[in-house]
């Protein structure tokens, strides 16, 4: 399996762990276990789950396996980035053929494919 999948799918399974307005965090299984090759992957996670309006702040932490998602309350509550999370993964796990095949040769190309796909449905969650 390479990086991009195997980074793709540990962080499909995950689940809220802690909430206050404006801010979540997330356990993300096995997320230790993420080679560190993989990890720079993490950035297009982000770049997806950002396109909300009203994320200010993703982070990942592959020590304690959990990511934290600062959100502005004014523009978007807690189910509604939840949701989104899940869209995001979504979108990815059913393009995961065009990030394995041009992933490595043509980032640029699977990064702009899957974001005008986010963009277009972003204000439909």
């Amino acid at each position: 399996m390479d990086f991009k999948n195997y980074i793709i799918k540990h962080f499909a399974r995950f689940k809220v762990v802690h909430t206050i307005p404006g801010r979540i965090r997330l356990k993300v299984s096995n997320a230790s276990k993420i080679p560190k090759e993989a990890r720079e992957y993490d950035r297009y996670v982000i770049q997806g789950i950002r396109i909300l309006d009203g994320i200010e702040h993703v982070e990942f932490n592959y020590l304690t396996g959990s990511v934290l998602i600062n959100y502005d309350t004014t523009k978007v509550y807690e189910d509604k980035v939840i949701k989104w999370i899940n869209k995001v993964l979504e979108i990815v796990l059913q393009d995961i053929k065009l990030i394995q095949e041009y992933g490595e040769t043509n980032a640029s190309y699977v990064v702009g494919t899957l974001e005008q796909k986010l963009r277009e449905i972003v204000n439909t969650i």
